[in-house]
C-alpha cells in the first residue's frame, strides 16, 4: 500500500511537469530568441563603425539602424511574453499544490503541530511561486551567458580572457556573500520570530497582562529581542552593501579593461574600433546575466529546498482509507489491546487497554488531571493513533474510516472550545452548509435555538475574532451542538459540564439520554462528578497512575464510590 501511495504521488508530480512541459518549452524558445536577438547590437556596432564610415553609405546606416531597432523591439516583446507566462505558471503551481498541502496537514493526525506544519507547507509553495514568477528568468538567461563570452573570444582571445576572469571574480564574491551572511540572516530570522510570538502571546493574554501589570516587563523583553534582531540585521545589511559594491566594481573594472585593452589592440593593429565596442557590449550582456543569477543564488538554494520539502510532504501521505462494509455504522466501538505514550516519554499512558462499547451504551471516564482522559478522547475519534493495538468500529479502525463516513458517524467535543470564523449555521454544521433541519435539531438539543433566533441574522449571524462576542457558556453550547449535529453514532465528550450553568447542564444531560436511547455509543470524560451522567452510565473507566482500571457494571451509587476508592489507591 505504501509503495502504491508513493507511486501515486510521483505520478501526480510527474503529471504536473507533463502539463507544464509545452509552456516551459515555449518559454525556453522565447528565452533563446530573446538572448540571440541581443547580438544584433554588437553586430550593428561593428558594421556601423567599421564599414559605414569607409563606404560613406547613408542607406546602409539607415537599413542597419532599422534592423537593430526591429530586433530590439522583438526582444522586448519576447521578454514580456515569457515573464507573463512564468507568472501564470507560478500562480498555477500555487493553485495546484496549495489545497493538497492544506488537506494533508489537516487530515494527518500524526502531526504534532498541524498549524505550524500547514503554514510551513504553504510557505514552501509560496517560495516556488515567487521563484518561478521572478528570479527564474535570471537562471534561464544564464545558460546563454557563455555565448556572449564566446563572441568576445571570437573578436579577440585577450578580451575573452578578461571577460572570463571577471566571471571568476564574480562567482567568488557571490559565494562569499552567501556564506558570510548566512548565520547572521538565520539569527535575525529567529529573533524576529521570537519577537512576533511575544507580541502575539501578549495580545492573546491581554487580561493577564493587564491584571498582573506585565506590560513593562514584556516591553523590556521585546526591546531586548528587537535589539538583537536589529544588530544582526545591521550586520547583514553591512555585508550586503559591501558585496553588492564589489560586484558593481568588478563590472566597472571589466568595462575599463575592455576599453583600455581594446584601444591598445587598435593601436597595434589587432582590432578595429567596432570590435572594441562590440566586445564591450557583449561583455556587459554576459556579465549582467551572471550577476543577476548570482544575486539570486540564495533564492535558488531556498527554492530547491522548498521543492524537496513539497515533494516529501506530498509523498508522506496520511494512512490510506480502509474499505468499510455497510453494517459498520451499527458495530460496537472496540478498544483492542491499545497502548499509547507520547513521543519522548518512556512510560505508557495506556498499556494494552481493552474495552468494548456497544450501541446504546454510555461509558464515563474518571480520573485526576494528567491521567489521560483528554488523550483517550482524542484516540477514540482518530485525532491520535495508538502506538500499539487498535481502536475500531467493528472491524475497521476509526482513523482509517473514509472521511465521508467518519464525519457522519463521530461527534466530538474537545476540552477547549473551538469555534471558527463563519456563521452560526456553519459552525454547528462543521463549517459546511449542512442540513438546516439537523442544525436546528442540534441547537434545540443544547437549548440554544431560542437564543439564536433572537439574533438579528439568526442562524446566519457571523461570528469572528478570538472571543466571538459570546460568553463561555454560549460558546460551549455551540460546540456541543456541533458535536450533536446529525445525531452521530459515536459521541465523545471531553469535560462537557465545564463552563455550563445548571440549566444548560440539564439540557445537555437530557440530550445525552435521548442520543443514548437512539443507539449512540457515548464516552464522557469528567473530573467533576455529575450525578445524572453517573446514573445514565453503563460502565465506568477509572484512570490513575500508569494503568487503566475498568468497573464493568453500573449498579448504582456504590459502584461510583468503589471506583473513586480504587482511584485513590492507585494514585
Amino acid at each position: 500500500m505504501a509503495k502504491r501511495r508513493k507511486a501515486g504521488t510521483e505520478t501526480s508530480l510527474a503529471a504536473a511537469w507533463r502539463i507544464s512541459r509545452p509552456g516551459l518549452a515555449a518559454v525556453m524558445i522565447f528565452t533563446a530568441c530573446f538572448n540571440l536577438l541581443k547580438f544584433a547590437m554588437p553586430l550593428y556596432l561593428i558594421q556601423a563603425l567599421d564599414r559605414v564610415p569607409a563606404s560613406r553609405s547613408i542607406e546602409t546606416l539607415v537599413m542597419l539602424t532599422i534592423m537593430v531597432v526591429i530586433a530590439t523591439a522583438c526582444g522586448m516583446v519576447l521578454d514580456v511574453l515569457r515573464r507573463r507566462m512564468l507568472v501564470r505558471w507560478g500562480v498555477w503551481i500555487e493553485r495546484r499544490f496549495g489545497p493538497p498541502m492544506v488537506d494533508r496537514g489537516l487530515a494527518d493526525s500524526r502531526l504534532a503541530d498541524q498549524t505550524a506544519e500547514i503554514s510551513s507547507s504553504l510557505g514552501y509553495v509560496e517560495k516556488l511561486r515567487g521563484f518561478v514568477s521572478g528570479p527564474m528568468v535570471s537562471w534561464l538567461d544564464l545558460f546563454f551567458a557563455p555565448l556572449f563570452f564566446l563572441g568576445i573570444f571570437l573578436i579577440h582571445p585577450l578580451l575573452g580572457v578578461i571577460g572570463l576572469a571577471s566571471l571568476v571574480l564574480l562567482a567568488v564574491v557571490g559565494v562569499l556573500s552567501d556564506t558570510l551572511t548566512r548565520d547572521a540572516r538565520r539569527a535575525s530570522g529567529d529573533a524576529y520570530r521570537e519577537q512576533s510570538e511575544l507580541v502575539q502571546a501578549a495580545g492573546q493574554n491581554k487580561e493577564s497582562v493587564g491584571a498582573f501589570s506585565m506590560a513593562r516587563t514584556l516591553t523590556e523583553r521585546w526591546r531586548r529581542t528587537a535589539s538583537a534582531r536589529l544588530d544582526e540585521k545591521q550586520q547583514v545589511e553591512d555585508r550586503h552593501i559591501l558585496f553588492k559594491t564589489l560586484r558593481r566594481g568588478i563590472g566597472q573594472f571589466l568595462r575599463i579593461a575592455m576599453i583600455a585593452v581594446g584601444v591598445w589592440l587598435v593601436v597595434i593593429g589587432s582590432l578595429t574600433f567596432g570590435g572594441i565596442f562590440a566586445a564591450r557590449i557583449m561583455a556587459g550582456f554576459g556579465y549582467s546575466l551572471a550577476n543577476d543569477a548570482i544575486s539570486n543564488y540564495r533564492n535558488l538554494r531556498e527554492t530547491r529546498n522548498a521543492y524537496a520539502a513539497v515533494k516529501k510532504r506530498l509523498a508522506d501521505e496520511p494512512a490510506a482509507e480502509a474499505s468499510a462494509q455497510v453494517g459498520v455504522t451499527a458495530a460496537p466501538l472496540i478498544i483492542d489491546q491499545m497502548s499509547y505514550r507520547y513521543p519522548g516519554e518512556r512510560s505508557y499512558l495506556f498499556n494494552r487497554l481493552s474495552l468494548q462499547i456497544a450501541p446504546g451504551e454510555l461509558l464515563v471516564v474518571n480520573g485526576t488531571a494528567g491521567t489521560g482522559k483528554t488523550t483517550l478522547s482524542r484516540l477514540l475519534v482518530g485525532v491520535l493513533e495508538p502506538r500499539e493495538g487498535q481502536i475500531r468500529l467493528g472491524d475497521v479502525e476509526i482513523a482509517r474510516l473514509p472521511a465521508q463516513i467518519r464525519s457522519g458517524l463521530v461527534g466530538y467535543l474537545p476540552q477547549h472550545t473551538e469555534l471558527f470564523t463563519g456563521t452560526l449555521r456553519e459552525n454547528i454544521a462543521r463549517m459546511g452548509e449542512g442540513d438546516f433541519d439537523h442544525v436546528v435539531d442540534a441547537a434545540r438539543m443544547v437549548g440554544f435555538h431560542d437564543r439564536i433566533i433572537q439574533m438579528s441574522d439568526g442562524y446566519d449571524t457571523l461570528i469572528d475574532g478570538t472571543s466571538f462576542g459570546m460568553s463561555g457558556s454560549e460558546r460551549k453550547r455551540i460546540a456541543l451542538a456541533r458535536a450533536f449535529y446529525g445525531r452521530p453514532r459515536i459521541l465523545v465528550l471531553d469535560e462537557p459540564s465545564a463552563n455550563l450553568d445548571s440549566a444548560s447542564r440539564r439540557l445537555m444531560e437530557n440530550a445525552l439520554a435521548e442520543l443514548k436511547r437512539g443507539g449512540a455509543s457515548i464516552v464522557v470524560t469528567q473530573s467533576i462528578h455529575s450525578a445524572q451522567i453517573a446514573r445514565m452510565a453503563d460502565r465506568f473507566l477509572v484512570l490513575g497512575g500508569k494503568r487503566s482500571h475498568e468497573v464493568t457494571e453500573n449498579t448504582g451509587r456504590e459502584t461510583l464510590i468503589r471506583a473513586r476508592d480504587h482511584l485513590r489507591s492507585v494514585t
